[in-house]
């Protein structure tokens, strides 16, 4: 069962759309880009007032690879804070245990692009889908050994329904009081280790990036453009 989220007048029509596409299953990879690119702007209009006032050098978004050019430039957008530091990661992932009721996975980061940010007073880590948090997880661990952030925004389009709690449980109080969640839907179901509907299956193929190892040679034309490719 889905539920939903920060829906308003302005946006509820546009995101139950927008959820439904990125949701469908026969989409073209234009698509399916673009839908993400939009619904990360919806997203982003909903942080813009808590990053109001803060400067964007003291601002970091954390972005998966597959996430940056898409999800990511939609968030970036909708909150107008698109100079902002950035930091994006390659992560893997590896299943370490399973069993008909649990599966474990870890997602080592393989490589990494990572801006220079001043105090880094607000972490926003931007996700497509959080199911099991391990990437999420990772990219905190990385973030929170490099600065102490006065408050960190997880958002996601959509979420499953324990991935907060999971999460919350990977960190100390003292960190986990600091996170905040924006997410349009909140799904109860998965199959296969896979969110249903959640966002479609597997987000890499879906973008056209190939499948958990071959995205990770993908090169995100945001990074390209923030070092002067």
């Amino acid at each position: 069962m889905r539920t939903f989220n920060f829906l308003n007048a302005r946006n509820e029509a546009t995101v139950h759309s927008l959820l439904e596409r990125i949701a469908a299953p026969v989409i073209s990879v234009e698509e399916y880009r673009n839908a993400f690119q939009s619904i990360g702007y919806e997203l982003g209009t909903l942080l813009r007032d808590e990053l109001s006032g803060i400067p964007e050098a003291e601002i970091m978004f954390a972005l998966a690879s597959e996430d940056s050019d898409w999800l990511g430039r939609g968030v970036l957008s909708g909150t107008h804070k698109e100079h902002a530091r950035i930091s994006v990661f390659w992560n893997g992932r590896n299943v370490v245990y399973e069993n008909k009721r649990e599966r474990i996975e870890v997602s080592p980061i393989v490589k990494s692009y990572e801006e220079e940010v001043d105090g880094c007073r607000y972490l926003v880590i931007i996700k497509s889908i959080i199911n099991t948090s391990c990437v999420v997880q990772t990219q905190l661990t990385r973030m929170i050994s490099r600065f102490e952030p006065e408050k960190i925004f997880v958002i996601a389009p959509v979420m499953y329904k324990d991935a907060e709690r999971s999460l919350a449980e990977e960190f100390p109080r003292n960190i986990s009081r600091k996170f905040s969640y924006l997410y349009f839907a909140l799904d109860d179901e998965r199959e296969g280790g896979v969110v249903k509907p959640g966002v479609g299956g597997m987000v890499y193929s879906r973008l056209g990036l190939g499948d958990v190892n071959s995205k990770n040679s993908y090169m995100p034309e945001i990074v390209k453009e923030r070092m002067g490719f």
